[in-house]
């Protein structure tokens, strides 16, 4: 069974309820959160091993948040969530990287447990 800690940021509390329980069946400490500011104080205190970001959020954007997120240092690996175009996706996911953020991959809402398992086990 893995371990380690997700971090979730997303605006909608029923899918970031899904995301912390599937990782939980894993073995995983999760906590979520519903806006940026609680996320990111959190993340500088936590440490978390993996971060889920939405990339539609309230007041800000998700690549706004992955800026924040490489400003703090976090070695956190990040992956990208949205119900957005494939598109939105990959262009996030390069921007995660150009900030030289450690990434996991992509996860399109509507998704599949499996698929969040598979980019919580992926190893370098």
């Amino acid at each position: 069974m893995a371990t380690g800690r997700l971090l979730v940021l997303d605006d909608d509390a029923t899918v970031g309820q899904i995301l912390v329980a599937g990782a939980q069946t894993m073995g995983f400490q999760a906590r979520q959160f519903l806006d940026a500011p609680s996320f990111l104080d959190c993340l500088r205190s936590w440490e978390p091993t993996h971060v889920a970001i939405d990339l539609t959020l309230p007041g800000t954007s998700g690549a706004e948040v992955l800026r924040q997120v490489a400003q703090t240092g976090s070695r956190a690996r990040v992956i990208i969530c949205s119900g957005s175009d494939p598109g939105a996706l990959d262009s996030a996911l390069g921007i995660a990287r150009e900030l030289g953020l450690t990434t996991a991959g992509t996860l399109a809402k509507p998704f599949r447990l499996a698929a969040l398992r598979q980019l919580l086990t992926l190893i370098d």
